[in-house]
């Protein structure tokens, strides 16, 4: 089927004419794909390429102005514009895990459909093709769409919580966000995941950037609610608890902050393992002992 994209044409048309030129096939992947599924527009839009993005970006850059930053190990370019759009770049790729929790091993994927095995749900294993004769097809070929349909969140394969943790928290982010659920083989690898420790394995900063992910939602409270359901609120902190006053902060440091001040004396143990530079560990404290 095709899927027109339903925001930023021009950029994603003259994205696309660069990609003609150096002979390159161009995808929109991911979120970008999910919420135009959707009938939404979506500002995250990240693009597939079948080689080398160096010609795309020279493009961008002589169009938009701005500036990139190369991620080699992961294959990725990032791309800023002048006016501080962010777009990321990147060949197909393949990644293998070392062990549980472990980031990934980076390396070239044969197809986009390769390339989208390796994403975290089916909902996001989605693409859209650019350029060429069959601009705007849909490439779904883990039936994301159907998932889509049907409100679940669903991993593609029973490793995935175990070779990434953080997508316990994840999957929490997008049932909260979107009103979805966890479909129902994806909720028992998440308890088992769970059950085996695995979010233990991730560093500090990593967890602390999940849950930061989770309190910048509109409502961070449904994500939460779920991963107190799967036993997962205890690698944030043994005494992590939340209530309604945590969604009434604005902004995430905020948020934080209410959540210390809910924990009592266990506040401060928790906000300094979250890992903040010194200056940002300080003020959400602050905020935390005005709110007790």
């Amino acid at each position: 089927m095709k899927l027109v994209p339903l925001n930023d044409r021009p950029l994603l048309e003259k994205a696309a004419a660069l990609a003609d030129a150096a002979g390159l096939g161009l995808y929109a992947v991911g979120g970008c794909a999910r919420d135009w599924a959707r009938g939404r527009e979506s500002a995250d839009i990240d693009f597939l390429l079948s080689g080398d993005a160096a010609a795309v970006i020279e493009g961008m850059e002589k169009e938009y102005g701005g500036r990139h930053q190369k991620f080699a190990p992961f294959l990725t370019v990032r791309y800023f514009s002048s006016q501080g759009r962010r777009l990321d770049f990147a060949g197909f790729r393949r990644e293998t895990y070392s062990k549980p929790a472990a980031l990934p091993t980076v390396s070239a994927a044969a197809s986009a459909e390769e390339d989208l095995k390796r994403r975290d749900f089916a909902c996001n294993a989605m693409a859209v093709r650019l350029n060429g004769p069959e601009a705007f097809r849909l490439l779904d070929p883990y039936r994301g769409l159907e998932d889509i349909k049907s409100g679940l969140v669903r991993v593609l394969h029973e490793k995935s919580f175990a070779d990434d943790p953080t997508r316990v928290f994840r999957a929490a982010r997008f049932c909260g966000r979107l009103g979805w659920r966890l479909e129902s083989g994806t909720r028992e690898l998440a308890l088992a995941a769970v059950g085996a420790g695995f979010p233990g394995l991730l560093s500090r900063e990593r967890l602390r950037n999940e849950l930061v992910k989770i309190l910048q939602e509109k409502d961070p409270l449904p994500a939460l609610e779920i991963l107190r359901g799967l036993g997962a609120l205890v690698f944030l902190h043994p005494s992590f608890v939340f209530d309604r006053s945590v969604a009434r902060q604005e902004g995430a440091r905020e948020r934080v902050a209410a959540l210390a001040a809910l924990m009592g004396p266990a506040g401060k143990e928790f906000v300094e393992g979250l890992r903040f530079s010194g200056k940002e560990t300080a003020g959400i404290l602050r905020l935390a002992a005005a709110l007790r």
